[in-house]
């Protein structure tokens, strides 16, 4: 497999579509890849550049038989994979940049493969982006609402990561719906990633106050 080179991003790259997962830049995704399509797709993506795209499907169109994808997901670098006894494959992705669908590409494969735009290639993140967070607010929003769904996470190393990670890793484990993960991936910035992840942990708890008021009076 080829060593990253990010000034060398193919215009095409293969797509690997998943609802209910996002990821983002500097993030790890691991996958358990067992379906004949996605590991002929791993087996060919470890012979080129390493590189897979993430992306949320919306539903089936029957009379193409394809999933119908949005527009935005994430591509991710191979940083390790295993193929297991029973021919599965293990792999962890590391996030590279959001990217924009372009066009679908026509090929002789089992996956499918799509012309992109990159969105996060020539972005970094600034102290001033990271110190716009409010680290403490959000985690004890967190801690309610991981609560309210009965979910459990270290938070002894959740409070250690840097707000960025904290943010984006955030987006991705809670159970938020289809679209509001695809929200949370579509937005540009830190800051706005931040407000929109806000707004809808407060969405969640605001409805369990109302459902307690429900029951109290």
């Amino acid at each position: 497999m080829k060593k990253l080179n990010i000034n060398e991003m193919p215009e095409e790259i293969p797509v690997f579509p998943l609802s209910s997962t996002i990821f983002f830049p500097k993030t790890v995704l691991p996958l358990n890849i067992f379906e004949p399509r996605y590991k002929q797709m791993v087996e060919h993506t470890i012979k080129k550049q390493g590189l897979i795209g993430m992306i949320q499907a919306k539903q089936i169109e029957e009379e193409e038989n394809k999933i119908s994808l949005f527009n935005i997901g994430c591509v991710g670098y191979i940083e390790s994979h295993y193929q297991t006894p029973d021919g599965r494959y293990l792999i962890n992705l590391k996030g590279v940049s959001r990217f924009k669908i372009i066009d679908e590409v026509n090929n002789d494969c089992l996956y499918r493969e799509f012309k992109v735009n990159y969105l996060d290639l020539k972005k970094e993140i600034t102290n001033e982006d990271l110190n716009k967070v409010n680290v403490n607010e959000l985690i004890d929003k967190t801690k309610k609402f991981f609560k309210l769904n009965q979910l459990s996470t270290d938070w002894k190393v959740v409070e250690k990561v840097s707000p960025d990670q904290l943010v984006n890793s955030l987006s991705m484990i809670c159970p938020f719906t289809v679209s509001e993960k695809q929200r949370l991936l579509e937005t540009d910035t830190l800051d706005d990633r931040n407000k929109v992840l806000n707004q809808i942990i407060n969405f969640y708890l605001l409805g369990q106050a109302t459902s307690d008021e429900r029951i109290i009076h």
